[in-house]
């Protein structure tokens, strides 16, 4: 689970000063690039989603790989030393429809629910 997390995120202690940048990371400067310019996203920001949403997919599917093959041997050592089982939450996509963000406030980030990126 680490190996596929480091994929995802920047792990390495220091946060933001060493440099380390993963998934995460990289969409937060494509999401950045995006709003900070007016105009239609130029055909390197489309080749950056096209890339990052691929990346995401290995991942995922790595993730589930895991989850597959390895949890439930996690889960059965676990169960004979008296322990609760490890839960694999569901996913959870983000929505115009949640009401609240961080905290259970309100949340002003929402999207409108018609907002598309287009090509």
């Amino acid at each position: 689970m680490d190996a596929v997390r480091k994929q995802i995120v920047a792990t390495t202690e220091g946060g933001a000063i060493t440099g380390e940048e993963r998934l995460r990371e990289h969409t937060d400067q494509l999401y950045g690039s995006i709003l900070s310019y007016e105009g239609k996203p130029g055909d390197y920001l489309i080749a950056n989603i096209e890339t990052l949403t691929r990346q995401l997919g290995d991942v995922t599917a790595e993730f589930e790989q895991v989850t597959t093959n390895d949890l439930p041997a996690v889960n059965e050592v676990l169960k004979a030393q008296g322990k609760e089982p490890l839960v694999v939450p569901p996913p959870k996509v983000a929505s115009a429809d949640d009401a609240t963000g961080a905290g259970g406030r309100a949340s002003a980030a929402l999207l409108p629910a018609n907002f598309r990126l287009l090509h």
